[in-house]
């Protein structure tokens, strides 16, 4: 969490919000319940990344002094859930997750990887398999409070483990039950999700419990309004994907003619990870064969383009020609003719680092106008090629490495995660005599912003005491110091 307004302020990573006096959550981009028994604590599912881990370990330190972490249990295998891993278990936890979660973690690590590093995430190392199978704890004694672990029914992975404490009635239902903003249906590029009524027989599993409390992998906590509407939207997406498909629409016409007629009550639901569009493909998927596992080689760009490239610089052979055609975009708030003319200059230069990065640049600009992470990602993927390619054709050309590690350090400052990869990319840059004053003003700032992401508040307000003595006029440094 950050204050409104500024994206430079120090940030929140993370919040513990009790559900009673023995459960809670910890909630930040996913959801680590907690349970606190006589004989120790319990948490399921252990964040996205060791940085988050570790600051959960730390709040379970901190509130609950000299009592022993027993264990940590992952739901399932999405790598959100189970990155933690070697956190919690270098502080004593033993590791639990069912014998199909085991196994998905290792069958399906390759593509997981694969798509979600194409999004910008920083995976790092595999999480750690389980100590104990969930089939064989069928019952976790904390002492005067139990958790009792049910292999669920499939929703958006086949492998949901249940965890129920009876005694608070708590479920914890991990990513059967998603809540606060549009669910994401199952990993663009896994065979899974939203395909027939599995999800709507699993969320009525998750009532069969009669819980006071679900917790949610995403989201604040939920209750009956909360499962209703989940199975709301599941219902729709099902029906009228299928009909589109019983009468012979190609998946274009389906979700031109969805898109074009979305209820109201589903455009209201914020987008942070999922989107109608998304879950329109993954309905898609369960009808149709789209020749691989999961959709994302079907999905329509993200990218924004809008017009061609024509004008004044069109033929030009001038970086400078191009970079003010690009800057007249944006500032006309065009971002789809930005990208075109980004992309023309790599075309009308393609020996010229300077054209790529440009390109690299715009996409990272661009990619502000679209909600959802992971829609964000096509554009954060074709950024990654071009600056890449401009670092084949020049590796110490300053520009490219400080817009490879302005990316890292941001996404690192966003996620909570360390930002090390982003900042040894920033020192590589500064070591370019070509740099302008202004540049190396945003190496500074960046460096401040990965000391912030770190907690390191002296150290960030130097690097942005430095930024500003490079250059007085630069607002991002101006903003960070107000913060």
């Amino acid at each position: 969490m950050r204050p409104a307004g500024n994206p430079f302020a120090p940030r929140t990573y993370g919040s513990y919000e009790p559900l009673s006096e023995r459960a809670g959550i910890w909630r930040n981009i996913v959801n680590t319940t907690v349970f606190i028994g006589d004989r120790g604590l319990a948490i399921v599912d252990t964040q996205v990344n060791h940085a988050l881990a570790r600051r959960v370990l730390a709040t379970l330190k901190e509130r609950w002094p000299g009592k022993p972490l027993l264990y940590a249990i992952n739901t399932h295998y999405h790598w959100d859930h189970t990155n933690g891993n070697e956190v919690f278990k270098q502080a004593g936890a033993t590791l639990v997750a069912s014998r199909r979660t085991a196994k998905a973690m290792v069958e399906r690590a390759p593509r997981q990887k694969g798509f979600l590093s194409g999004r910008g995430f920083e995976l790092g190392p595999d999480p750690l398999q389980p100590d104990v199978f969930a089939e064989d704890a069928k019952r976790l004694d904390l002492g005067g409070l139990s958790l009792e672990l049910k292999l669920g029914h499939a929703a958006e992975t086949a492998d949901p483990t249940l965890v129920w404490c009876p005694e608070e009635r708590v479920l914890v239902a991990g990513d059967t039950v998603m809540t606060g903003s549009f669910p994401i249906f199952g990993q663009p590029s896994q065979q899974e999700g939203l395909e027939n009524n599995d999800w709507i027989t699993a969320i009525d599993e998750v009532r069969g419990f009669q819980p006071l409390h679900v917790s949610p992998g995403h989201g604040p906590v939920a209750h009956e309004a909360e499962l209703a509407m989940l199975e709301r939207i599941c219902r729709y997406f099902l029906d009228e994907v299928k009909r589109h498909h019983a009468a012979g629409h190609t998946l274009e016409q389906t979700m031109r003619e969805m898109e074009d007629n979305m209820p109201a009550w589903i455009t209201r639901i914020p987008e942070v990870w999922g989107t109608p569009r998304y879950a329109i493909l993954r309905a898609w998927a369960g009808v149709a064969d789209l020749g691989q596992p999961g959709w994302q080689h079907v999905k329509p760009t993200a990218i924004p383009r809008s017009g061609s490239a024509s004008g004044s610089a069109s033929g030009a052979k001038d970086l400078a020609a191009f970079e003010e055609a690009v800057a007249q975009a944006n500032e006309g708030g065009d971002a789809g003719k930005a990208v075109v003319w980004a992309e023309a200059a790599t075309v009308a230069l393609p020996h010229d680092p300077g054209a790529w990065t440009l390109l690299a640049a715009t996409l990272i600009s661009a990619s502000r106008g679209i909600a959802s992470v992971l829609e964000k990602g096509d554009c954060f993927d074709a950024a990654r090629t071009a600056v890449e390619h401009a670092l084949t054709i020049d590796p110490g050309y300053g520009p490219a490495l400080l817009q490879h590690g302005q990316f890292h350090t941001m996404m690192a400052f966003r996620n909570g995660d360390d930002p090390n990869r982003g900042e040894a990319l920033l020192e590589r840059a500064s070591a370019d005599a070509r740099l302008t004053p202004r540049q190396h003003a945003e190496i500074a700032f960046y460096r401040g912003i990965a000391e912030r992401a770190r907690g390191n508040e002296p150290q960030a307000k130097q690097w942005f005491g430095r930024a500003l003595a490079a250059d007085q006029t630069y607002k991002p440094a101006i903003m960070a110091q107000m913060g």
